[in-house]
This record gives structure tokens, C-alpha cells and sequence, in this order.
């Protein structure tokens, strides 16, 4: 797993641990922030999709799982493609399970949100929320920052996850 680790600082990221699902802070209260709380709330973009889930099955999928990485960093976009390709590493490395878990901002100008398909359907992921994954108090477990900015000229802390078995 130390590779992975690795991996993530290589490709710029500022923090990547090694946790258990036991780790993680679930709170159903996340999924009220992602369903009204969100541009995207109405469950029609397809990075929102629940894919027919319910939320008890998706927090228990995640528990499955042996290891999670969570990675830091200060760009969404770098978090999300350092996330897919770790994900794609452990999978060719022999965890076929292995999935990443991290809101989708791969491309500069979403074509989803401007009403046009998505032109990389294959590397979208679920977002956190919608597995009820408390970020803010997950990262303050490891003492990682995770707070709402109050100017846009603070740094951004971004968070992804993979589950690897």
C-alpha cells in the first residue's frame, strides 16, 4: 500500500494516508447536503446518479473494503486524476476492486452541466456525500485542514478517496 502512498505525493499531492473504513465519519446528514445542497440535487447529472442504491447499502460498500487512501490536495482537478489513477494502479496490481471515490471535475468546462454527454463517462465517480462520507470531520481525524474558506484567496483543501481490498 506504501506505493500507492507514494503514488499520490509524486503526482503533487500534499497528504496521503493509509486509513481503515472504521476510520472514516459516516453521517446520513451528508446526504441531505448533497441532495439540497447541490447545483446538481435533482439526481438528472450523471455525476450525481445513486446508480438505484440505497444510501445504508452504499455506506456498507464502502466498509468493505480492507484500505482506504485519502488524498489531499489543493486542486479538485489534480485530486480527482490523482484518485482515478491510483485506482487504475491498484487495479492492475491485482486489487480489482479497487474504486475511487471523489466528485468528478476532470474536465475544465463540464459537458454534463452545459447539457451535452459526457465526454469521459468511463472515469466518472461518485462523489463523497452521496456515500455519507463526512470529509470535514474525517479529515480533522488525521489533524488534515478542512474547513469552509471565508475568502477565495485562502488555500483549498480537497479531499479524495480510494478503497482498495
Amino acid at each position: 500500500m506504501e506505493t500507492y502512498t507514494k503514488l499520490a505525493k509524486e503526482m503533487g499531492m500534499a497528504n496521503a494516508l493509509l486509513i481503515s473504513p472504521d476510520d472514516m465519519v459516516f453521517d446520513i446528514r451528508t446526504l441531505l447536503k448533497c441532495h439540497w445542497g447541490c447545483e446538481n440535487h435533482d439526481n438528472t447529472s450523471y455525476k450525481c446518479q445513486k446508480r438505484d442504491t440505497a444510501p445504508a447499502d452504499r455506506m456498507a460498500m464502502v466498509k468493505a473494503y480492507k484500505s482506504i487512501l485519502m488524498i489531499h490536495g489543493h486542486s479538485g482537478r489534480d485530486v480527482s486524476r490523482t484518485a482515478l489513477e491510483i485506482e487504475r494502479r491498484a487495479f492492475l496490481d491485482g486489487h480489482h476492486l479497487a474504486f475511487a471515490i471523489r466528485y468528478c471535475n476532470l474536465c475544465k468546462a463540464c459537458a454534463v452541466d452545459e447539457g451535452n454527454p459526457c465526454v469521459q463517462p468511463l472515469k466518472v465517480r461518485p462523489c463523497e456525500a452521496i456515500f455519507g462520507i463526512d470529509v470535514y470531520r474525517t479529515a480533522a481525524r488525521f489533524n488534515l485542514p478542512c474547513y469552509p474558506l471565508k475568502d477565495e484567496k485562502e488555500t483549498q483543501n480537497r479531499y479524495g478517496f480510494v478503497c482498495i481490498d
